[in-house]
C-alpha cells in the first residue's frame, strides 16, 4: 500500500471507527485497522470537538505523514484527557499541529522553496550565515561502528548505498529546500562522516545544488598522539568538498586535555595542527565542542582562541555542567554563553531536544506548564534563540518529519517574534513557579551554588551538585527516565574508584 493511501486510511480510521455509526463503519471494508487502536481510541475523537478535530486532520492528511499524524494524535489527547482543555482551544490546537506537520507543502507546492525559510543569523566572528536550526548527523547514519577498526569497520561502497543513505539524502534535500544548510557530524559518528558527504557531492554532481549552498562541520578530538591521523582518516571522507566550513575539536571536557590543547608552545600539538590546515585552505573557521564541567568550558571560551563553540546550555539544566561551579559563584554554562557572545563567538546549542530534558517525551508536568501554544520542543529552541541568545540549535534528525516542532518554533520566530518571546518568557515563569513549588524558593535559587566540582579532591570524584541538579529534575518536573538515564552515566563513571588508592590515582582513570 502506498504511504499516500495508507495516511489517508490513518485519518479515515480514526474519524470513522470513532464518531461513525456502526452502519457506516461497516461499509469501510477497505480501512486498515492498526493493532491496538481500539484499546486506545483517542477520547478526544468521541467529544463533542471530535468533528472539528476530524476535519482539520482530513484537510491536511494528505501532507502530514503517519508518525506526525500519531505525535498530533497523542499531544490532543494529553491536552483533552488529561489537561482538560476547552473545546474552542483544542480545535485551534489541533490546527497549529497539523499545519506545523504539514510543512511540505512549503517546499513541495508550486512556491517552493520561496514559501517558507529557516531564518539565518551572523554566526560570531566567522561571519558565516547559520540558519538558526542545524541538521545534526548522530541518529541518521547506517552504523555507528568506527571506520578505523580492522575487520568490524564498515564496508563504505556498501553504506552509501544502503538504504539508511536514501533516508539520509531526503532528510538533506528536505532541509535544503527549507534553508536549512548546516550540516554537523564529526569523526566519531560511524559512518555519519561519509554518508553526509557522498549525499551532499552527489547532490553537487546532480546539479540541485553548488558547494556554496551549504555548511559543513566535523569534529576531530584533539588526542595529543595521533591526530594527524585521525584527520587523515577525516579527509579522506571530505576532501570531495574541497574544505571544512566549520572545524571543530571534538568532545573537549577535562583539564588534562585543555591543557594539551592551549599549549601554544607545542608546534607540534593539535592545535597548530590545525591552524596550518586553515593556512591551507581545507578548514575555514575553528571551534571546539565540549561536555566538561562549567569552570572547564568557561576557560577554553575565554581563551579566545577559538571562532565558535558547540555546548551544553538549556533550560533544564546544562548538562554535564549543570551543578559544577563555574568558578565565579555561579554553576552551569550560562557564564560560559554570556562571555562567548561578548567574544563574538559562535555558540551552537547540542542536543536541545534529548539532553535538553527528553523533550520528544515530556512528563505531563513539562508540558502542562508550557501550555499549548508550543510545544516543548518549540519551547526548547525558542528559550535558547530568545532567552540566551544562542544562534543555532542541533536536530540530530532520524528522518525528516523530526523537522516538524523545529519548523513550527523557526516560523514563529520568523513570522512574529516578539510574540515568540512573549509566550517563551510566560513558559518559562509558569516553569520556574512549579519549581519553586516543588522544591523551595532559597533551595531553586541556592541550592546548586558553591557545590564542589567532582574535580575537587573532598568529594572522591562524586558528582555531588550534577546529582543534586538531577533530584530537582525530578522532584519539581518529574523527569524520572531523564533522571535515570544520566545518573546511569554516572555510576558507570566511579565504579571503578578505589579507596585504596590516592584521589589522583583514581581521577586518572574515572574523570
Amino acid at each position: 500500500m502506498s504511504t499516500h493511501r495508507h495516511r489517508f486510511s490513518l485519518t479515515k480510521r480514526l474519524s470513522a471507527a470513532f464518531l461513525s455509526s456502526d452502519e457506516e463503519k461497516k461499509d469501510d471494508d477497505d480501512v486498515e485497522t492498526d493493532a491496538g487502536l481500539d484499546d486506545t481510541a483517542p477520547t478526544f475523537l468521541s467529544s463533542p470537538v471530535g468533528p472539528r478535530i476530524a476535519s482539520v486532520l482530513e484537510k491536511h492528511g494528505d501532507a502530514i505523514r503517519d508518525d506526525s499524524f500519531l505525535k498530533i494524535v497523542r499531544q490532543l489527547e494529553f491536552w483533552h484527557a488529561d489537561r482538560k482543555l476547552p473545546d474552542d482551544e483544542l480545535s485551534a490546537l489541533a490546527e497549529r499541529l497539523a499545519r506545523a506537520a504539514s510543512w511540505r507543502e512549503l517546499v513541495d507546492g508550486e512556491e517552493g522553496d520561496a514559501a517558507f525559510q529557516i531564518p539565518k543569523v551572523r554566526f560570531g566572528k566567522t561571519e558565516v550565515r547559520m540558519p538558526i536550526v542545524t541538521c545534526g548527523g548522530m541518529r541518521v547514519q547506517e552504523t555507528w561502528i568506527p571506520d578505523h577498526i580492522p575487520l568490524i569497520k564498515p564496508n563504505k561502497a556498501k553504506v552509501v548505498k544502503s538504504k539508511s543513505q536514501s533516508n539520509l539524502k531526503d532528510v538533506v534535500l528536505c532541509c535544503l529546500k527549507l534553508g536549512l544548510n548546516h550540516f554537523e557530524t564529526a569523526r566519531f559518528y560511524g559512518s555519519s562522516e561519509i554518508q553526509f558527504v557522498t549525499a551532499l557531492c552527489e547532490l553537487i554532481e546532480d546539479g540541485i545544488i553548488k558547494r556554496s549552498d551549504f555548511i559543513f562541520q566535523t569534529k576531530v578530538p584533539p588526542i595529543k598522539k595521533g591526530f594527524d591521523k585521525l584527520w587523515e582518516a577525516t579527509w579522506a571522507n571530505v576532501d570531495r568538498l574541497g574544505y571544512v566550513d566549520l572545524f571543530a575539536f571534538h568532545c573537549v571536557s577535562d583539564a588534562k586535555m585543555i591543557d594539551e590543547l592551549l599549549d601554544t608552545e607545542d608546534k607540534d600539538g593539535p592545535y597548530q595542527y590545525v591552524m596550518n590546515l586553515k593556512k591551507e585552505g581545507k578548514v575555514k573557521h575553528v571551534g571546539f565542542s565540549t561536555h566538561g564541567d562549567a569552570a572547564n568550558v568557561l576557560r577554553l571560551v575565554e581563551s579566545n582562541k577559538f571562532s565558535y563553540v558547540n555546548l551544553h546550555s538549556h533550560h533544564f539544566g546544562d548538562y554535564h555542567a549543570a551543578g559544577t561551579p563555574d568558578g565565579h559563584g555561579g554553576q552551569g554554562n550560562s557564564l560560559a554563553v554570556k562571555r562567548a557572545l561578548e567574544l563574538d563567538m559562535g555558540v551552537f546549542l547540542i542536543s536541545p531536544f534529548d539532553k535538553g530534558g527528553k523533550l520528544y517525551r515530556p512528563t505531563a508536568a513539562v508540558a502542562g506548564a508550557i501550555g499549548p501554544e508550543m510545544s516543548p520542543i518549540a519551547f526548547a529552541a525558542l528559550s535558547a534563540w530568545k532567552s540566551r541568545g544562542m544562534h543555532t540549535v542541533s536536530v540530530g534528525f532520524a528522518r525528516s518529519s523530526d523537522l516538524d516542532e523545529v519548523i513550527e518554533a523557526a516560523r514563529m520566530y520568523a513570522e512574529d517574534g516578539d510574540e515568540a518571546e512573549k509566550l517563551v518568557r510566560e513558559a518559562e515563569g509558569r516553569l520556574e513557579n512549579l519549581a519553586v513549588e516543588k522544591l523551595g524558593k532559597e533551595w531553586y535559587e541556592k541550592g546548586l551554588v558553591n557545590v564542589p566540582s567532582f574535580y575537587d579532591e573532598v568529594t572522591d570524584g562524586v558528582a555531588i551538585g550534577h546529582m543534586l541538579w538531577l533530584h530537582n529534575c525530578l522532584t519539581a518536573y518529574g523527569m524520572y527516565e531523564y533522571a535515570k538515564d544520566r545518573y546511569g552515566n554516572l555510576e558507570g563513571k566511579n565504579k571503578n574508584w578505589s579507596k585504596s588508592k590516592s584521589y589522583e590515582e583514581n581521577a586518572k582513570k574515572a574523570l
